[in-house]
C-alpha cells in the first residue's frame, strides 16, 4: 500500500449522523454533512488515529488499509497460530 495514507472514510450507507466521530476526532477532521446526512472526512486533516473509527456506534468509519474485515482476518490468523 505504497503511496497510501491511513485516513479514515466513512462509509455514508451505514452512517447514523451521530456526531461521536466529529467530537472524537482530536485533528478536527470530521464534519457532519447536513444534505448528505452523514459525517465526511477532510483527508488533508485526517492523520490516521483511528479515533474517530472506534468511537462510532455504527461502524460507519474504517482506516485505509485497516478495514474491520481486515482487521478480524489479521486477528483470526494470529490465533490460528
Amino acid at each position: 500500500m505504497e503511496g497510501v495514507s491511513a485516513t479514515a472514510l466513512v462509509n455514508a450507507e451505514r452512517c447514523v449522523a451521530c456526531g461521536l466521530c466529529v467530537s472524537a476526532c482530536p485533528f478536527r477532521a470530521i464534519e457532519l454533512e447536513e444534505e448528505k446526512g452523514a459525517a465526511a472526512v477532510d483527508e488533508a486533516l485526517c492523520k490516521g488515529c483511528g479515533t474517530c473509527a472506534a468511537a462510532c456506534p455504527s461502524g460507519a468509519i474504517d482506516l485505509r488499509g485497516f478495514s474491520h474485515e481486515q482487521i478480524g482476518a489479521a486477528l483470526e490468523a494470529l490465533a490460528a497460530d
